[in-house]
C-alpha cells in the first residue's frame, strides 16, 4: 500500500514537472535592454510613409544588454512618426510564425527588444495606430 501511494505521488511530481515551463523558455522580450544597452548599431534603415502622411525613418537596431545581445525596432524623433506605431517582429522558424511587440511613437520611440537568437529572422515595422489601418511598412530581415 505505502509502495503504491510513493508511485502514485512520484508519478504526479513528474507529470507536474513535464507541465511546468522551465526557467530557460522565460521571455526573451525586454524593455530595459534598448534603453542601457551598448555596442549600439544600425543594422537596417528605411524610410517609410503611413498613409497619406509624410515621410519618417525607421531602423533595426542592435547592442549588447547583460551577457546577451538584442535587437530592436526604433523610430527617430519625427513629427511624422508621432502618433504611429514602431514594431520589432520576430520570425522563429521552428514553429513558421511571426512574434511581435510595438509601441505608440511619441519622439525617439523605442519597440521592446527580444534577444538575438541564431536563426531567427528580426525586422522593423512602422504601423497606423488605428485599428484596421494600413498593412505595416517594414525593413528588411535580419538573419541571427
Amino acid at each position: 500500500m505505502r509502495l503504491a501511494r510513493i508511485t502514485v505521488a512520484a508519478a504526479v511530481a513528474g507529470v507536474t514537472l513535464l507541465s511546468t515551463t522551465p526557467a530557460s523558455a522565460a521571455s526573451y522580450w525586454s524593455s530595459s535592454a534598448p534603453k542601457y544597452a551598448t555596442k549600439v548599431g544600425n543594422l537596417k534603415t528605411k524610410s517609410v510613409r503611413i498613409g497619406n502622411g509624410g515621410s519618417f525613418t525607421i531602423q533595426l537596431r542592435s547592442g549588447k544588454w547583460g551577457s546577451y545581445s538584442y535587437l530592436w525596432a526604433r523610430a527617430p524623433k519625427d513629427s511624422d512618426a508621432d502618433s504611429h506605431r514602431i514594431i520589432l517582429q520576430v520570425y522563429n522558424p521552428k514553429t513558421g510564425k511571426w512574434d511581435s511587440q510595438g509601441k505608440g511613437i511619441k519622439n525617439t520611440t523605442y519597440s521592446p527588444a527580444h534577444r538575438a537568437i541564431a536563426g531567427r529572422l528580426y525586422k522593423a515595422c512602422a504601423k497606423a495606430s488605428i485599428l484596421g489601418g494600413s498593412p505595416a511598412t517594414c525593413t528588411g530581415s535580419w538573419l541571427v
